[in-house]
């Protein structure tokens, strides 16, 4: 039998913030400046290879690694050069499309749009994750018109993005301005031909839509997921309208390991089985306090229950 390789492939959503170094040179010496586990969260170099000896050959670039990366490495190439020398291939971005509800921020929505496509396409990654504006506090509720806006900016980015070889897909917060009553509306509004969707299993659930049913309906638009668990589903307006609540600092965590909330996860990949999905599937392990940890009970969890389901 011929091993054609699975439909499923796994990346990590980079967490690990800011990472000083490209690669600590004496690991020894480093260790002993402190004695804690610092060292081993602080380069480049093992942090990929952490993600290679787990099975997680894909890696999801956080924007806001750009400040950390491009000094360290010189170039997105190099990066991606780096990686791949670990066994990690970059497979896109998180993109933040700021203010594209507005009609006098067009311009520069799209061009901060397509300065992510072009940056992703020089990484050598695919997939471009887009929220498709800020947070509801502040902003919300959206106008139908304000709707429509943010669904224009997407299609010329997602235009510009499938002239590059990007796909990108909207992936929406719970405390977005996008939010329960206009998410279908912005889905809806956009061209399927160059903008797609990246459901954040987790983030949807919050805010109120039924994973299941929400991939069911939307299966043929689905590029890519961020596969994370939760134990907060569909929490009131009062909560996800509120100023900066995914920003906690009492411990509250709105994002667990798949397995440890209570997400329909094999659920989920009954219906990846139906659908024939193929592709990545980014997890991720924001509001972890242990991102090592964090990844090894991940890996644990798909190759025991997940991928037994569906591969």
């Amino acid at each position: 039998m011929t091993n054609i390789g699975p439909n499923i492939r796994y990346a990590n959503m980079s967490h690990w913030k800011s990472i000083p170094y490209k690669q600590i040179d004496n690991f020894r010496e480093f260790y002993y400046e402190d004695k804690t586990n610092t060292a081993y969260y602080s380069d480049w170099d093992n942090i990929l290879k952490y993600q290679s000896a787990l099975g997680f050959d894909g890696i999801e670039i956080a924007p806001w690694d750009m400040a950390d990366i491009l000094p360290l490495f010189g170039s997105p190439e190099n990066f991606t050069a780096f990686a791949k020398e670990r066994g990690v291939e970059v497979i896109g971005m998180f993109h933040g499309a700021h203010a594209s509800h507005a009609a006098d921020h067009f311009d520069e929505a799209v061009r901060s749009g397509r300065e992510a496509v072009d940056t992703i396409v020089r990484f050598g990654g695919t997939y471009m994750n887009t929220c498709p504006t800020q947070n509801y506090y502040g902003t919300g509720p959206l106008s139908r018109e304000e709707v429509q806006q943010c669904a224009k900016v997407m299609n010329e980015i997602g235009r510009y993005a499938t002239d590059h070889g990007v796909k990108i897909g909207l992936h929406n917060e719970f405390f977005c301005a996008i939010n329960l009553p206009n998410h279908r509306e912005l889905i809806e509004s956009t061209d399927p031909r160059f903008v797609h969707y990246c459901i954040d299993t987790a983030q949807i659930s919050i805010m109120g839509e039924d994973l299941l049913k929400f991939y069911d309906d939307y299966h043929e638009r689905i590029s890519t997921f961020h596969l994370k668990d939760t134990a907060s589903s569909n929490q009131p307006d009062s909560v996800r309208y509120a100023q900066d609540p995914e920003i906690t600092d009492d411990g509250t965590r709105w994002f667990w390991e798949p397995g440890q909330g209570n997400l329909d996860l094999k659920g989920l990949y009954r219906l990846l089985k139906q659908h024939e999905f193929k592709g990545w599937m980014s997890i991720e392990y924001d509001g972890s306090p242990d991102l090592l940890a964090s990844m090894a009970m991940t890996r644990y969890y798909l190759d025991n229950e997940l991928r037994p389901i569906y591969d």
